[in-house]
């Protein structure tokens, strides 16, 4: 029945994208009956999200879960579909050098975000989070959670997802840029499964995965991809506007304020995008080729 089902999966364009946008939908949908089964043991994974997660076992083990489970879904794809395995999908060698070098992409593109908002801003101010009684084991052992646990283990899960699964299964059949713009939409819409949803928040995220997505599909290594969207997400939690939680990495707030409206909307897009084209033109260049070498 399965092998079956695989030959006219394999001979059928329509059926494979829409079994491969199941696969994908459910591997970010699982995320709601997990919230339901945290709320049975007393932990509201709506209410503490994001930069403002509580680092107890309680959100550390439903985090967790959701991306085993996801991964799960993937892997269960790649192994019984597709007779593929989830090191297919983009786990090259060389992985501490790609994940390096994409972490300070990701950095570079927030960082410059920032730069370009704060001179712009009429006033900007610098608020230390970091308590001074906190002892330095204890500091440690949460920010080794902030960085590995939460930092790598969500852009892996959201990296192989959003990007390597989709793009690994139809980059032969599709136009890429078809792929980055449903991945996009699922990306962006999947984020608002546990925040409110807001048009800026919408276009930012949905510029990202698509610089995401070119990353992964010109590189063809996640661990690059990985690690741009880290250290994007690192500098993010490290120094947003709306941090206060240093349990959750926060080091220092900068507060940005009265930006001109279109500098504000418009500057994470348009980093985002030039990434993007810087990307192709690695490609076309043969960097990546040299990185592999």
């Amino acid at each position: 029945m399965l092998e079956k089902f695989r030959t006219l999966y394999e001979k059928n364009l329509s059926l494979k994208l829409i079994i491969v946008f199941l696969v994908v939908f459910a591997s970010i949908a699982i995320m709601i009956p997990i919230i339901q089964l945290a709320l049975l043991f007393g932990v509201d994974l709506m209410k503490d999200n994001g930069v403002r997660m509580k680092v107890d076992f309680g959100n550390v083990f439903f985090f967790f879960l959701f991306g085993a489970c996801s991964i799960a879904i993937i892997g269960l794809a790649q192994k019984y579909l597709h007779k593929r395995t989830l090191a297919d999908l983009g786990f090259k060698t060389k992985v501490l050098k790609l994940f390096f070098i994409g972490f300070l992409v990701g950095v570079f593109m927030v960082g410059l975000e920032y730069l370009v908002l704060g001179i712009s801003a009429h006033e900007v101010k610098f608020v230390s989070i970091i308590p001074s009684n906190i002892s330095i084991p204890a500091y440690i052992g949460y920010y080794s959670y902030f960085f590995f646990g939460m930092l790598i283990w969500n852009s892996l899960i959201e990296e192989l997802g959003c990007r390597a699964y989709p793009i690994e299964t139809l980059r032969k059949h599709l136009n890429p840029h078809i792929i980055f713009i449903l991945m996009g939409v699922l990306f962006t819409l999947g984020h608002f499964v546990i925040r409110d949803f807001s048009v800026a928040s919408a276009i930012s995220l949905f510029i990202s995965s698509y610089a995401l997505s070119g990353v992964y599909y010109y590189s063809g290594s996640i661990w690059l991809a990985i690690g741009v969207h880290t250290g994007m997400n690192w500098f993010g939690f490290s120094f947003g506007g709306n941090v206060d939680n240093w349990k959750l990495g926060a080091l220092v707030r900068i507060e940005i304020q009265d930006i001109p409206t279109g500098i504000f909307y418009a500057t994470g897009p348009l980093i985002g995008i030039g990434v993007f084209l810087l990307v192709r033109v690695a490609n076309k260049k043969g960097l990546f080729k040299k990185i592999y070498k």
